[in-house]
């Protein structure tokens, strides 16, 4: 997934996917043993991380510094926040503990409280002696995770709850360790199935030569490209001489700005949810609510509603002179209806959801007592001898009025206990294959080929601090169309602002 920060009204933004994430939560309850437990564990588990982060506001920007031993990540968290907090270790592993630093006037405790930061672990760089106001960055939260490939297995458990609690990652990778498997097999791999926000973020450029830059740049594109990463782009920094630090915060500034890089990162958990719901839903099913005059129709017609209506008639018309009392409902008949409704409902869907169906819908004998109370309380018109010349149609407006008195009362007792609950389970199902929907439009297009061309890097040879010639002229400023594109979204906010 290319991240990419565009203006959304936060408040729109927020409400569209609170709405959501309720539907999800409730539609989760309604359905819940159609859903294999483990299933249901893990969209419990993302629905709450939802919530959670809405309830927190999306106006914070969380971003993460994540990567391997000696991929640098605290001396860029050090470059990025202007001063010393995160002091890189020399024994391996260095970091155990998150650190963050928070931009800006506010506070942002309920925020690093929910992401387990520890109180001494929190910068406010807005009290930080030596640093320059940047109002820029105000809203950002930024975090320096431990190493995940730590022989602590305590930091692997930290990086793992973490990475999904953020809006944009920022994957530290050195020339030396940048194929490594950990990272790939472990992380990358996985943040492409759930399509959350990331930029790939090559440290101690000032190593390589021009021509070894050239040649990492395009591999790293080429694995990311294998892990599904199609559009992530890599960016060459190197945190010890500050080289591409400025173009990483710019591009840091323009997610803050956008104030959507939040309500991606929330998004693009329910698409990985909706991924994960593929497992328990039938692809393209369309659940159909049955005909509910026809299951009217025919027990009304079974608890005698059809034939006392006949009956009155007949007595209207001068053909029989009483009208039969109102017979007692059969249990039988009522089991045979019920089952026949529920195989109607679940046509097509996954034979679990059948018998969710069929433990909502009320059971048989309830569903009996019921009809039979609904038509005992009928006020039943009186049915008398109409004078010749009138018989037939009085007759017919008699017959016509039982009827419909009948199966009003039929509907009145079934509607609460087969009709709502069906009702709500289809919702439900819709509500969770909507999820699957948006999931499969949020693939990335194409398995093999990345949609944007490589970043190409120019790198300073470490030693002679000059730029090698390539036997392709290398461009006069490769950062030129970040900083361009940069200064276009910063256009663009003051003149709609």
């Amino acid at each position: 997934m290319s991240v990419s920060f565009e203006d959304v009204p936060a408040h729109d933004e927020t409400t569209v996917l609170r709405e959501r994430v309720d539907r999800l939560r409730s539609s989760l309850d309604w359905a819940r043993e159609a859903i294999p437990v483990a299933i249901r564990d893990e969209l419990h588990a993302a629905v709450d991380r939802c919530d959670e982060r809405l309830h927190l506001g999306i106006d914070w920007t969380v971003v993460a510094l994540a990567g391997g031993t000696g991929s640098g990540k605290s001396t860029l968290f050090n470059a990025l926040v202007g001063v010393d907090f995160a002091v890189p270790g020399v024994a391996r592993p260095t970091t155990s503990d998150v650190s963050a630093s928070v931009w800006g006037p506010e506070r942002a405790d309920a925020l690093l409280d929910w992401l387990g930061v520890a109180p001494d672990r929190r910068l406010r760089r807005f009290d930080a002696m030596g640093t320059t106001p940047d109002p820029a960055l105000a809203g950002l939260v930024l975090l320096d995770l431990p190493d995940h490939d730590s022989v602590n297995p305590h930091n692997r458990e930290v990086v793992d709850r973490i990475v999904p609690q953020v809006d944009l990652l920022l994957w530290v990778v050195d020339p030396q360790k940048y194929a490594d498997n950990a990272i790939h097999e472990g992380y990358l791999k996985q943040t492409s199935v759930t399509g959350q926000p990331s930029l790939m973020v090559l440290n101690h450029v000032d190593r390589l030569t021009t021509e070894e830059g050239w040649e990492v740049a395009r591999d790293l594109q080429r694995l990311l490209a294998l892990d599904g990463m199609h559009s992530v782009p890599v960016m060459p920094v190197s945190a010890r001489t500050g080289q591409g630090v400025d173009v990483l915060r710019a591009e840091l500034e323009g997610a803050v700005q956008a104030r959507s890089v939040a309500a991606d990162a929330v998004a693009a958990d329910l698409v990985a949810a909706g991924r994960t719901l593929e497992r328990a839903l039938a692809r393209d099913a369309e659940p159909v609510l049955p005909d509910v005059s026809e299951l009217v129709a025919a027990l009304a017609a079974a608890a005698g509603v059809d034939a006392r209506a006949e009956a009155a008639a007949a007595v209207v018309a001068g053909r029989s002179s009483s009208v039969p009392t109102q017979e007692t409902m059969r249990l039988e008949v009522v089991d045979r209806e019920r089952l026949d409704w529920i195989d109607a409902a679940s046509e097509g869907l996954p034979v679990q959801w059948r018998i969710v169906i069929g433990e909502a819908v009320a059971p048989a004998g309830e569903l009996t007592a019921l009809i039979d109370a609904a038509l005992s309380d009928v006020a039943w018109p009186e049915a008398r001898h109409a004078s010749f010349g009138r018989r037939r149609s009085r007759a017919s407006a008699m017959e016509k009025e039982m009827l419909q008195l009948g199966r009003d009362a039929v509907h009145a007792a079934i509607e609460p206990g087969i009709v709502r609950p069906t009702q709500l389970i289809h919702q439900a199902y819709r509500n969770l294959d909507e999820l699957t929907v948006i999931a499969r439009a949020s693939a990335p297009a194409g398995a093999g080929e990345p949609e944007e061309p490589v970043v190409e890097p120019e790198i300073l040879h470490a030693e002679a601090g000059e730029v090698e010639e390539e036997e392709h002229a290398l461009p006069a400023d490769i950062w030129a169309p970040v900083h361009e594109d940069h200064h276009e979204r910063h256009d663009r906010h003051r003149h709609e602002g």
